[in-house]
């Protein structure tokens, strides 16, 4: 019988503790790092609820700001609105200020004589006692006397803007051959004025008056 061949295999045994201390040492450094990643991944879970936190933080401002935005905007447009009411109510009352009433009267103190006042307004339409009212034009003769001492007015509510004439009449004496002292006044938004008085020598109409109505409402009389 043949004896076994009891040699060991040095090479093979060198292998065997070559991959054996190396796995030992993985284990080992296994070992000695498990505790570090634990806690990192404890700490990148901390981090994610941290910046999960901050974010909806960061959304809730968002929101609240948003908010604020849109109410700025709505009370902006309430302004908006408010003012354009305020400056339309502004400008209605520029017009109503630029506006003037006119009210023209003359007077005499001799007795039955029959004065008539014209008034001729800036279309050219003529107020007489023959025309106390025109139609489509502002104004009217509302006072025709026609047996002095007497007086007569002319007036207009709203005056149009240009220049009015006035006139005196001596449209009949009636027998009275007094020559005939016309005075007068005018009435606007403004105050009053008199007008200088002038003397009617004969028939016919006399010039005693140019009104001016300018566009801000203001009269000026030339006389």
């Amino acid at each position: 019988m043949k004896p076994r061949n009891r040699e060991i295999n040095i090479f093979n045994l060198s292998m065997l503790d070559v991959i054996s201390g190396a796995l030992g040492a993985f284990l080992i450094i296994m070992i000695v790092l498990f505790p570090y990643y634990k806690k990192d991944a404890i700490d990148y879970q901390r981090d994610v609820q941290q910046l999960t936190q901050q974010l909806q933080q960061i959304q809730q401002q968002v929101d609240e700001a948003q908010k604020k935005i849109e109410t700025a905007q709505n009370e902006a447009e309430h302004a908006k609105a408010e003012n354009e009411q305020t400056r339309q109510q502004l400008e209605s009352a520029q017009r109503q200020l630029a506006k003037t009433f006119l009210v023209i009267y003359i007077r005499w103190s001799t007795k039955l004589q029959d004065i008539d006042l014209h008034v001729v307004d800036p279309s050219g339409a003529e107020f007489s006692f023959q025309n106390k009212t025109i139609m489509g034009r502002p104004g009217e003769l509302s006072e025709d006397s026609i047996v002095g001492p007497g007086n007569e007015v002319w007036e207009l509510f709203n005056a149009p803007v240009g220049n009015y004439q006035v006139y005196a009449n001596l449209y009949d004496t009636r027998g009275n051959n007094e020559i005939p002292i016309i005075n007068g006044r005018v009435i606007f938004r403004d105050g009053s004025r008199k007008l200088r008085g002038i003397q009617l020598t004969s028939h016919g109409k006399m010039l005693m008056a140019e009104i001016t109505v300018n566009q801000d409402g203001s009269v000026s009389i030339r006389d």
